[in-house]
C-alpha cells in the first residue's frame, strides 16, 4: 500500500526556534508616483525597439 501524499498536512510543523528567527528592517519610503509624461516616455523607449 502506498503512503498518502496528504499525510504531511495532518501534523503541525515544528515550532520556530529563537536561532531561526531573522530580524527585518523597515521598508523605505515608496517610490514617487509616475507622471503621465514619464509613463509615455518609458512606453516609447521600451516599445520602440
Amino acid at each position: 500500500m502506498t503512503e498518502d501524499p496528504r499525510a504531511r498536512f495532518r501534523a503541525l510543523p515544528d515550532p520556530v526556534r529563537p536561532e531561526q528567527v531573522v530580524e527585518t528592517s523597515p521598508a523605505g519610503p515608496p517610490p514617487p508616483e509616475e507622471t503621465e509624461h514619464e509613463r509615455a516616455l518609458r512606453t516609447a523607449l521600451s516599445d520602440g525597439g
